[in-house]
């Protein structure tokens, strides 16, 4: 269905710093990362450009581009794009997600698809995110989860935030729209160490393009929850 790739920063210790080696970005991400004066903003933005690339290097046809040949940019919407020189735009969809020390990359296996990839902490979270974000059902789960309420919480966000980004509205839609639930129905090619998460679309009356059927699925790695939506 997909594949990923997470970076942690400790592989490079310069981007602790929010610094770069020679041949790492493009032109046009080098201007970005001169934008970017917060060095905590600076090393999540370059963590998901590292796995980006890694991964576009792997996935390409032919002989592998050198990074600096690979722009990971923005849409005026927000959601990301792979720009290759001397052969235009790439043809697959891409998500990025960076959270605390690591940074993911996902991009679905059919050119056809798009894909909304996020990663969360598991940590305690204040109850004003349940109380303005989750829905009653969602906060009802949470409520009942006990000593895995940490999980419980960061499993739910992660999956409306890779929902969001498949979309492509970030949190331009309420939260609230999507209703998260802790487990979904088996399907075929569900990759193997995932598991399937219900995630529902509820604000009918928005002008939302829900894809038909739209796959969510989920692991856990260490202290983190790893969550990727897909769909035509």
């Amino acid at each position: 269905m997909f594949r990923h790739v997470l970076v942690h920063v400790g592989e490079h210790p310069s981007l602790a710093a929010g610094q770069v080696w020679p041949g790492l970005l493009s032109p046009r991400e080098s201007a970005k990362l001169a934008e970017l004066a917060l060095l905590p903003r600076r090393r999540k933005w370059l963590l998901g450009r590292v796995a980006a690339k890694r991964l576009v290097r792997s996935m390409v046809d032919g002989p592998a581009p050198a990074d600096v040949d690979i722009s990971v940019l923005n849409r005026a919407s927000g959601e990301p794009y792979v720009y290759i020189e001397g052969r235009g735009e790439w043809e697959f969809a891409i998500s990025l997600s960076h959270r605390s020390e690591i940074g993911m990359a996902a991009v679905p296996k059919q050119r056809e698809l798009r894909i909304g990839a996020d990663l969360e902490t598991i940590e305690p979270r204040a109850l004003a995110l349940v109380r303005q974000f989750f829905t009653d059902g969602e906060a009802a789960l949470v409520a009942a989860s006990g000593q895995a309420r940490d999980e419980v919480v960061a499993r739910i966000w992660s999956a409306k935030e890779a929902v969001l980004k498949l979309l492509g509205l970030g949190l331009r839609l309420d939260t609230r729209a999507i209703e998260v639930s802790l487990a979904g129905p088996s399907f075929v090619g569900c990759p193997a160490g995932w598991e399937p998460i219900e995630a529902k679309v509820l604000a009918a009356s928005t002008a939302v393009d829900v894809p038909s059927p739209m796959h969510v699925v989920w692991r856990r790695e260490g202290g983190y929850v790893l969550t990727v939506a897909l769909g035509v």
